[in-house]
Parts: structure tokens; sequence; C-alpha cells
């Protein structure tokens, strides 16, 4: 028999892409699986979901790298940054699917609803741990592809509708930006790896070429949309309000995850050389989005509306850790995601709670009086909106001080004494809010959904919040813990 010989080796450290292999088959096979479960037993599908993350869970602590293992001819690296972020993402994922069953159960062809939220996880896993430019693609239109049909689910619903027809457009938009600006540095590198890129702009000297400095703005575009920074923001409000609320509440979170940690390769591993450059461009997006968030923000009446300024107005502090540089400054990000996924998560689940026939709890009006009538519900609640403004010393005062620190120190003074500014203006919507709850009159009637796993969910996160703003120690040493190695 004659000797085969493959153009390429086995890939070396394969075991490294364990969760991916074990999200990709489980998903795969639960989407099978599905077909054969009924309607009145969908709850199973999503038990088996949740399942499949804590499977990858597992594998991603016991594989948790020391250093840095690259794997499949180095378009793949698993190192501390990466299990991290994923840690996060499948918190935020397992919890989003949680909350959904409740607020799907009625719903058809639900099944393929959790199986796209895991495939959607799975395309933001592999933007973790990406190293080339093309997987970092595929990645991002897993995740985007999935995330579209997911905002548009509810298809007898016309505001998802347009709300999922707004957002494919404005992200096939900003996909082809990112590929336009990802030829450019191929044509100036003859590569699509990060270090490639890096090691040939570093080497020519020709970071200030226009050729590559147009490759830099369409890629900084492209990434921007991803994580709603301005001017590239316009899709969140439409889409989070359109979509259902445990779609919003995944999309708020998880996607923000994967591309800040995109965002901070690209620029430690592809970009060094042009540092200059990108650290401008962000100064003057942060603004933006820091004013244009908040300031948006307070004219809203509807809380999903609200949220999704806010998130763009949080957005705008994270970048502040990228515009720090340094290693405090990308731990200052895990901290930030990390804090805000858990309040984030919290407050999504009570507005799924309020919801009832004929109210959907998104309006400020539903919130009135809501302090008399569940007052556990509305400390969660406080709780929630205090930390998201940052008041001492809840989790969300920790998420910011992380950023704003690592930002002095790198010299950015002026930057977050702007930050701060709109941290107060942020603040003045989130105490809006419980003044409804706690000094308005009741406008509604009061039904709330009676389900074990949304209250032990709001429980939880609300306990979280505290706990993290009294002793936000562990959570700061293992942020800094997973950049090690990074830079």
């Amino acid at each position: 028999m004659a000797n085969v010989t493959f153009p390429f080796p086995f890939p070396d450290h394969l075991i490294t892409l364990l969760p991916e292999m074990i999200v990709a088959v489980l998903a795969m096979t639960l989407l099978l699986v599905d077909l054969f479960i009924s309607k009145e037993n969908k709850i199973w599908t999503a038990y088996m979901a949740v399942i499949t993350i804590v499977v990858a869970a597992i594998a991603t602590i016991q594989l948790y790298p020391v250093g840095s293992i690259e794997a499949f001819y180095g378009f793949f690296v698993f190192d501390p940054f990466a299990a991290f972020s994923k840690l996060l993402l499948f918190a935020a994922t397992a919890i989003s699917i949680l909350i959904s069953i409740d607020y799907m159960k009625d719903e058809n062809h639900v099944g393929e609803y959790y199986v796209l939220m895991l495939f959607a996880m799975l395309g933001m896993m592999l933007m973790i741990s990406a190293t080339n430019f093309i997987i970092l693609y595929l990645g991002m239109e897993l995740m985007a592809l999935c995330t579209y049909v997911l905002v548009g689910y509810q298809r007898e619903v016309l505001r998802s509708n347009e709300a999922a027809l707004k957002y494919f457009i404005l992200g096939a938009l900003s996909s082809g930006m990112l590929l336009y600006g990802i030829t450019f540095l191929y044509g100036v590198s003859g590569s699509f790896d990060y270090s490639d890129v890096g090691a040939a702009l570093h080497a020519t000297g020709n970071a200030s070429d226009p050729a590559v400095l147009l490759g830099l703005v369409f890629l900084l575009a492209g990434l921007a949309f991803k994580v709603s920074m301005a001017p590239f923001h316009m899709w969140t409000p439409d889409a989070y309000e359109g979509a259902p609320t445990p779609i919003t509440a995944f999309m708020s979170v998880a996607p923000k995850v994967a591309g800040f940690v995109v965002i901070v390769r690209v620029a430690v591993d592809a970009l060094p050389a042009m540092q200059t450059e990108y650290m401008t461009i962000l100064t003057g997006m942060a603004i933006l989005t820091m004013a244009i968030g908040n300031l948006a923000a307070i004219a809203q009446r509807n809380i999903k509306r609200m949220l999704a300024y806010s998130t763009v107005g949080h957005v705008g502090f994270v970048v502040l850790g990228v515009i720090a540089g340094n290693a405090d400054g990308y731990a200052g990000i895990l901290v930030y995601l990390s804090i805000y996924m858990v309040m984030t998560l919290g407050i999504f689940a009570i507005i799924i709670l309020m919801r009832r026939e004929g109210i959907q709890g998104e309006l400020l009006d539903d919130f009135a009086g809501l302090s008399k009538v569940r007052p556990g519900y509305a400390l969660a609640m406080g709780l929630f909106l205090f930390s998201l403004g940052g008041i001492p010393f809840l989790a969300g005062f920790w998420a910011k001080y992380a950023v704003f620190i690592a930002a002095i120190e790198a010299g950015h003074v002026y930057l977050v004494l702007y930050a701060l500014l709109f941290s107060a203006v942020g603040a003045f919507y989130y105490i809006r809010v419980v003044k409804y709850i706690y000094f308005d009159e009741a406008r509604v009637t009061f039904e709330f959904t009676e389900s074990r796993v949304m209250q032990a969910t709001v429980a939880i996160t609300a306990v979280a919040i505290v706990a993290l703003g009294l002793y936000p120690d562990p959570l700061m040493d293992a942020c800094k813990a997973a950049v090690v190695g990074l830079i």
C-alpha cells in the first residue's frame, strides 16, 4: 500500500480545543435530539444545553493553563486570558438560558433557540482564542449569524422582526469593513497571523503608511460595532428593545466579553507598532461613546432602551482599560466585564419576572410602587441600579475603579475626569428608576411570574453584587493572574 503524505502534520496540542469540540458536538447532537422532544417537554432541551455548558466549563478548568499554549498550527491559543474569558462566557450563556425557560415556554421551535445560543457561544469561544484574522472572522460570523436569528426569534412580534433586520444590515456592513481592514494589513505583511502582522509592521517601520492606517481604521470600525462603541452603536437600542428579553441580557454581556478580548489581543499582538495611532482613535471613540450612551439614556422611557444606551456608556468606560495599554488596564477590563455580567443578568431577570399578560415590564411606569408590593425585588433592583451607577461600596464601584486607576497610571488623567463626569450622569438615570420603585404610586397591577430559577438568579446575583463590593480582592487577583504573560 502506497504511503499517503498529507500537506500538513497532525496539529499539536489539539486537547486545548476540547471545550470547543464539546460544545460543537453536543450542540449538533442536541439539535437532533430536540426533534424527538415534545413541545411540552422542551424544558429538557434547555437543561441539556446548560449541561453542555457545564461540561465545557469543567474541561476548561481542568485544562486551565499556566502559560500560553498554541495549537492548530498556531491559529489558536489557550492561555489564562482565554480560559478566564471563556468561563465568563459560560456563566453568561448558562444564566441566559435559565432565565429563558419561562419566557420562551409558549414559543414554537424553542429547542432551536437554545441550540443557537450554544453556537453563538461557540463562535465567541473561537474569537477569544484566535491568533489569526481568518479564524477571528469565522468565529465572529458564527456568533453574528446566530445572534441575528435570536434577535428576531419572535416572528409574530413586529418590533422583533424590525430589530433583527436592522441588526443584520448593519452587522453585514460592519463585517465588510472588518474584512476590508484585514486585507490592507495582509497586503503590507503577507500574513493573517496577528504576530506576523505585528512583526512586519515593526520591522518595516511603515506604521504611518496610508494603507496601514486605512486598514487600522476599518479594522477598529468592524470591532467597534461588535461591542457597541460609538459611532457604531446605532443598532443597539433597537436590537435590545426588539429582542426577547433573555437575548437582550445575553447580548449585553457575552459579545462584549468576546469583543474586548479580541481588541486586546489584536492591540497586543498585531498592532504594537501602531500603539500611538490606535490609542488616538480609541480615545476619541471612548469620549463619544461615554457621551452618547449616558446622555441618550436620560431620555428613555423604556427600560430596555435605557439599558441599551447604558451599555454603550459602560463600553466607553471599558475602553479606558484598552487605552491604558498596561497589565492593570487589561485586568481592569476583565474585572469590569465580570461585575457587569452579574449586574446586567440580575436586572434583566427582574424585568422578565415582571412580564405578564399585556404588560412586558419594560416601561419605567411598570416599576412604580414596586417596593410596596415586592420589597425583595425592589431591594435587588435598587442594588443592581446603584451598582451600575458606581455607588460605593457595591461591585460596580470597583469595576470603574479598576479601569480608572489603570488609565491614571498610564497618564490619561483628563480622560478619567471626563469619565467621572459621565459616570455621574449615569448615576442620575439609574437613581431615577429607584425613585419610581420607592417613591411613586403603583400604576399597574403586579402579577409576578413565580419561578424558582428566576428567583434564585435574582437572589444570587444580588448577593454577589454586595459580596464583591465588600470584598473584591479575590476577583481582582484572579483577573490580574489571567493577564500574566499577555504583554
